[in-house]
């Protein structure tokens, strides 16, 4: 990975507007930030502000584009997720945002599924999934990754997060078929659920190990629904002791409400979804020439119940048994206790 160290001349206030500006001939910004700033107006310091941009992906100089980031001085930062992105999640259920994993840890993780779920033909399948039963080191490596943590406690406006489910997906191009789709929520919770501090849902990282495209089974999903759907959770009482809850539930089943078309969900490589399964979404056919991999990775915030059904809870407890010995020591407290 390269890193881009920069010093950025910003005014004695407590908070401006910087932009991006040259360093080098060949790199440039990603969309994401990984900010460490210092009082812009201390001896130590001084009128800087210090700036370590990790860039996965190398941009020509004329790619460079104003990107203003807000910056507080008088206190440190270390941002991992603008404020406008986790309102994206709040108020439409998914936002897609960069990472700092490299090209190497992508390839990596691509193999791993590769091996684990490898295309069958026989099968006459072509979509393949796992959860919470594998321990291979390329996929614990990004799941005990201290960036998931980090934007997880955002999202969730939480102090701390534990770790809650891992899933694997590939889905394998289906020659000749025309493209559909399927929908559906795999998350249940009220309006109050998802207002309150912290937040009592699930964050859901969706980490693409290949490019999405229209055609390579991108999640068609539905903004805003699980606002929609959360409000009228709300109003039933007899859900009010069974919520947050997983809970898989067809679209034929759902409330009749006004839901927005759905539409596709596109990525590049390297780039994760933070989404709420509570929105309206579901998988769709690949009628494109290359599969479509992705690694999810669950939290809540610690404290925060959310029920499993009792198959995926005896999965889970007997995964989170195995992690304590697997993850890195410093990476253990992602279990909970």
């Amino acid at each position: 990975m390269n890193v881009l160290l920069l010093n950025i001349p910003i005014a004695p206030i407590m908070s401006i507007f910087c932009r991006q500006v040259e360093i080098d001939k060949t790199l440039t910004f990603k969309t994401r930030w990984f900010i460490h700033g210092k009082d812009a107006g201390s001896p130590e310091h001084g009128s800087v502000f210090c700036a370590a941009v990790p860039c996965r992906r190398v941009r020509p100089l004329s790619k460079l584009r104003e990107a203003p980031f807000r910056v507080r001085s008088f206190m440190e930062i270390h941002a991992v997720m603008r404020e406008s992105q986790t309102r994206e999640f709040a108020n439409f259920g998914a936002v897609t945002i960069d990472t700092p994993l490299s090209d190497g840890d992508i390839a990596a993780a691509a193999a791993a599924v590769e091996r684990l779920l490898p295309f069958d033909a026989a099968s006459e399948r072509y979509r393949y999934s796992a959860t919470c039963n594998y321990y291979d080191a390329a996929l614990l490596d990004v799941i005990q990754h201290p960036f998931f943590e980090e934007v997880a406690c955002s999202v969730l406006r939480a102090h701390a997060v534990h770790f809650f489910q891992t899933a694997i997906l590939a889905t394998y191009p289906q020659p000749g078929a025309a493209f559909s789709y399927d929908q559906h929520i795999d998350l249940q919770y009220a309006l109050s659920d998802l207002e309150a501090t912290p937040r009592r849902v699930v964050c859901t990282f969706f980490l693409w190990l290949t490019d999405v495209n229209e055609k390579r089974a991108p999640m068609m999903w539905r903004p805003g629904s699980h606002r929609r759907l959360a409000q009228a959770w709300e109003e039933q009482v007899a859900l009010r002791d069974e919520m947050p809850r997983v809970i898989g539930i067809e679209m034929e089943d759902l409330p009749a409400l006004d839901f927005d078309r759905p539409c596709p969900l596109l990525a590049w490589a390297g780039q994760a979804t933070v989404l709420s399964t509570a929105m309206v979404h579901g998988a769709s056919l690949n009628v494109d020439s290359a599969p479509r991999m992705a690694l999810v990775m669950t939290f809540t915030a610690a404290g925060v119940e959310v029920g499993l059904p009792e198959a995926q809870q005896r999965t889970k407890e007997a995964y989170d048994a195995e992690l304590k010995h697997r993850l890195r020591p410093e990476r253990v407290h992602l279990v909970k206790a």
